[in-house]
């Protein structure tokens, strides 16, 4: 299991989710989004481009950031999500809460091709 990185830009953190977002490795997570949050500010962006695996417990997890993000006056970004995970996002209605950003090379005829396949099956 990877432990992300966080990357502090200015008066926001990045973070870099590598591999998974799942009940294994939110605890960690959890814990070093709270600590960047309290040291770097209230942005927050996460980068998902990496991601391979979410459940529910992370998906979770980022809902309960995005309110911690909220209570600060921040703002959470999500940037680079997968095709999979974005049209998760969208089917739970969660891409919008989250400021959620597909991959910049997926267009919106990819994402719902994706989409009509996934139901599809």
């Amino acid at each position: 299991m990877n432990q992300p990185p966080l990357l502090q830009a200015s008066n926001s953190v990045q973070a870099i989710v590598i591999d998974e977002l799942t009940a294994a490795v939110v605890p960690i997570l959890q814990r070093r989004l709270r600590n960047a949050l309290t040291t770097n500010g209230a942005n927050l962006v996460v980068d998902l481009e990496q991601i391979q695996v979410i459940d529910a417990a992370g998906i979770g997890l980022l809902i309960a950031t995005k309110n911690s993000v909220a209570e600060q006056q921040g703002q959470l970004r999500l940037i680079n999500v997968p095709v999979p995970v974005y049209n998760l996002l969208k089917t739970m209605r969660l891409a919008g809460c989250l400021n959620a950003e597909p991959a910049s090379n997926d267009s919106d005829e990819d994402l719902d091709r994706y989409f009509e396949e996934a139901q599809a099956a």
